[in-house]
């Protein structure tokens, strides 16, 4: 199975996103390289993953007002659930379709992180620009965080 492609993987240019980015693609990277008793497993970690990141997302979108958010948040919704059939999927055994939506779920990030996750982290630069440029203080933007699993993750702009 191929990692995600990082031949044209732009940086986004903020370095929380760019690092998510990274932990997405390691996760699904270790669905990818999962032996058949393992897969399950892995594929429980990447859905609590991508859903905890998806939260995040849609809280910075939601509070820096970004215009397009109700499409972006759209597609993390669908997205989620559809990994959710897939760990049914593993739970009963059916580890071909599961190593399907994984190539499938690649494809899809891939797309995404180019026409929602760009466009996301310009939006968050050009906010972040904005204020300090009109004179308000080096503060952590999006102050909002939603409750995390594991200290560390999903660390809001800094």
């Amino acid at each position: 199975m191929a990692m995600l492609d990082r031949s044209d993987a732009m940086p986004l240019g903020l370095p929380f996103m760019d690092r998510a980015r990274e932990r997405f693609a390691w996760r699904l990277a270790q669905v990818d390289e999962a032996a058949d008793a393992a897969l399950p497993g892995a594929w429980r970690e990447l859905l609590a993953y991508a859903a905890e990141h998806f939260a995040c997302e849609d809280i910075w979108m939601r509070a820096s007002g970004f215009a397009s958010r109700k499409d972006h948040a759209a597609q993390h919704r669908v997205v989620v659930e559809v990994m959710r059939e897939g760990a049914v999927h593993a739970t009963e055994g059916r580890l071909a379709q599961v190593r399907e939506m994984a190539c499938q779920l690649r494809d899809w990030y891939e797309r995404h992180v180019r026409t929602m996750d760009a466009p996301l982290a310009r939006h968050l630069r050009t906010q972040r620009s904005g204020r300090r440029s009109a004179g308000a203080q080096p503060r952590d933007d999006f102050a909002a965080r939603p409750p995390l699993r594991r200290a560390g993750q999903h660390a809001l702009p800094r």
